[in-house]
């Protein structure tokens, strides 16, 4: 299985898994800091295949096996993640950055917003770097997956984000994960019609907004990015 880069390993690597093999990842990262083999983990990748990914209790939805069918002949198989929220689609569009700590944490509210901001503000440090300056941390009204730290550019989403935590073994630390999905190339309708594809087949009236997203590449046409994104993930080990 792909492993994840630790700090001590030079040249940080953007990495291409399948979808399926991302989302392991992404588990194998925080297990590392539940198990106490590690304080620090961070993985930078972008998949291979395509799937839209939802937590499990849509597996409950009315519609749900209909749904799955169709997606799969749009070329969009489900598949499920632990985190929360609403379906969001992985692509090698998209660029995915896990980070995993070691906590010792007060109070959920607290300790919750500390961890999005622990993610987002080196993000947006990261993109004045490259030059965009309204970048902000915020809720985007009519994007899919919405919450109150996207990554945003001038009020669209750039990056979703989520978080989990769980117990470190034998200690009251805990392990925190926390996600970002930043999308980088293709166009915001071609993600927005999938979400809403899916929410078409299982008769949810809601629908989202092409409009209230953006891609990297929209704001910095011609960017090298796999030459940049090494800047973001030093300005995450800080």
């Amino acid at each position: 299985m792909t492993k994840p880069l630790t700090t001590d390993e030079a040249g940080w690597v953007l990495q291409r898994p399948t979808v399926e093999a991302g989302l392991a990842l992404d588990e194998s990262l925080l297990e590392s800091i539940c198990q106490g083999e590690s304080r620090f983990g961070l993985v930078a990748w972008s998949s291979t295949d395509r799937a839209l990914v939802m937590p499990r209790r849509h597996e409950r939805v009315t519609g749900f096996p209909e749904a799955r069918r169709i997606l799969h002949d749009m070329g969009w198989p489900i598949l499920f993640r632990a985190t929360g929220g609403t379906p969001v689609p992985q692509s090698p569009a998209v660029i995915n950055v896990a980070l995993a700590l070691r906590c010792q944490v007060g109070s959920s509210a607290a300790h919750l917003e500390w961890g999005y901001r622990r993610l987002g503000e080196p993000w947006c440090e990261w993109l004045a770097e490259l030059g965009i300056t309204d970048a902000d941390l915020g809720s985007v009204p009519g994007a899919y997956c919405d919450g109150r730290f996207n990554v945003r550019i001038a009020g669209r989403k750039l990056v979703g984000t989520a978080q989990r935590w769980r117990r470190v073994r034998g200690s009251r630390d805990m392990a925190m994960l926390a996600h970002g999905a930043m999308q980088v190339g293709d166009t915001p309708e071609s993600l927005v019609d999938v979400v809403n594809a899916y929410q078409a087949a299982v008769d949810d009236p809601q629908r989202f907004q092409a409009g209230s997203h953006v891609a990297l590449g929209q704001a910095l046409p011609g960017l090298d990015l796999e030459a940049v994104l090494r800047g973001l993930l030093e300005r995450l080990t800080d």
